[in-house]
């Protein structure tokens, strides 16, 4: 028969190959017709709930708001109901419809003018919430920017503070109203709250340099300590956004064509050189002026200019003496913040290693914490100063450079024979961090040791 010709069943074969084409063919029809039916059905839920937004009990509106904004850009389609329904006489529905808008994002662009409007709200809550929403438009700045400066002073502190923020997420938009609020504005708390906001805007608040400048030599510690911040984020941003295509926005009423007219990023070489040489010359008045306000009255602020030098890292290296000499401030937060920032700087040089191994005597544990996790970053430059170290008669320093070599790591090989040595130490933590470190270099050489496959 021919059956017994047939040694690894063709006709079998063939027959489940016919199957699977089948299932095949039927998937590939029906997932169209499912997704599009899931489509449907969501857009059909989300009729019901605008339909709800003429509730007359106020609960249903605000339960149909709130579960609107949980659709996103899906529901793109409520924007004009939700528009509406920020006029509504409840102040929680009002507030709801602020933030469901804001969930749905840019598609809902059409409604900025009425967001705007809801920052005249009686109720704070409404205002914070539209302040927020209007986070998400950022193309539309140039109308948002001056109407949230005036939240600045907001009789709400939770306000303005949310206006300040959003203010820092606009960008460019923000920088010149933002600007206006540092000459002109009385009230120092405002000051305060604009320097947060430009240094959110990072590079852009650069027009807005001599602004933060001045902040530095108010009388107010409070000024001076936001200006310190705003200058470490704008000399520490390393980023310039792209701009996203430009779309079409005639083809929808509500503005929105997923087709880009002109998709290619505007990131040029030129567009990269204009913005290093921009980075620079930030660079270059930035550093000075923070090492300059190390010696302030106030902690707060030599902290916060300590930091923004830390964030700023290697390009700081200018601020390297005036860094090293606050390493020993009465302060505990400022010895703790100018050893981290040694750190982050990486410079290496001898009077920086030798501050360094000094802090680890400080009174502080976080102090000395800081000053180990520095020496550890510096790799191996550090590793003859550690050596050096293990024989000091202290031995909380002895302690500390084996720790601090453990975490070196292979770069610290040549520092076994000293650490051998420690392993006979009087005391009893040097010989037990001798140990560790020992093991933790060791492992890591015969680690490297291993070839790869």
């Amino acid at each position: 028969c021919e059956h017994k010709h047939d040694p690894i069943g063709l006709r079998h074969m063939t027959q489940l190959l016919r199957v699977v084409a089948v299932l095949v063919t039927v998937f590939c029809v029906s997932s169209p017709v499912s997704a599009d039916s899931s489509h449907e059905s969501l857009q059909a839920e989300i009729r019901v709930l605008i339909a709800k937004l003429q509730n007359e009990n106020s609960r249903d509106r605000q339960e149909a708001v709130e579960a609107l904004g949980t659709f996103g850009e899906m529901a793109r389609t409520a924007i004009v109901p939700l528009v509406t329904t920020l006029d509504d006489t409840t102040v929680n529905v009002r507030a709801a419809a602020a933030s469901a808008i804001g969930s749905i994002g840019t598609s809902a662009n059409v409604s900025v003018p009425a967001l705007i409007s809801s920052l005249q709200d009686s109720n704070a809550t409404v205002r914070l919430t539209a302040a927020t929403a209007l986070s998400r438009f950022p193309k539309k700045g140039s109308l948002i920017a001056p109407a949230l400066g005036k939240l600045l002073d907001d009789p709400d502190e939770s306000v303005r503070l949310t206006a300040a923020s959003t203010l820092g997420a606009l960008g460019s938009q923000s920088v010149p109203v933002l600007r206006n609020a540092l000459r002109q504005h009385p009230d120092p708390s405002v000051h305060v709250m604009a320097l947060a906001a430009l240094g959110g805007t990072g590079i852009y608040a650069e027009r807005a340099l001599p602004e933060i400048l001045a902040a530095l030599d108010q009388p107010i510690g409070d000024i001076r300590r936001a200006a310190a911040i705003a200058l470490g984020k704008v000399a520490s941003d390393k980023t310039w956004p792209e701009t996203r295509p430009w779309r079409d926005r005639s083809a929808d009423p509500l503005g929105y064509d997923p087709k880009p007219i002109w998709p290619r990023p505007m990131r040029t070489p030129i567009r990269q050189t204009l913005y290093t040489r921009l980075h620079s010359a930030v660079i270059e008045v930035t550093v000075p002026a923070l090492s300059q306000i190390l010696d302030d009255p106030e902690p707060e602020v030599r902290s916060a200019a300590l930091r923004a030098l830390s964030s700023i890292g290697q390009e700081s290296e200018p601020a390297v003496p005036f860094v090293i000499a606050v390493i020993v401030d009465e302060d505990a937060n400022v010895r703790r913040a100018a050893a981290t920032a040694l750190g982050n700087i990486r410079e290496s040089s001898e009077r920086t290693l030798k501050s360094l191994i000094g802090a680890f005597t400080d009174a502080d544990s976080d102090v000395r914490l800081a000053a180990s996790r520095s020496i550890t970053k510096l790799g191996a430059p550090a590793v003859p100063v550690l050596i050096k170290a293990m024989k000091d008669p202290e031995p909380t320093v002895r302690v500390l450079a084996a720790t601090t070599l453990e975490n070196i790591g292979e770069e610290a090989v040549i520092a076994i024979p000293i650490l051998s040595q420690a392993l006979d130490d009087d005391d009893q933590a040097v010989r037990l961090a001798a140990t560790y470190a020992l093991e933790v270099i060791e492992e890591t050489i015969e680690a490297s040791d291993v070839p790869s496959h």
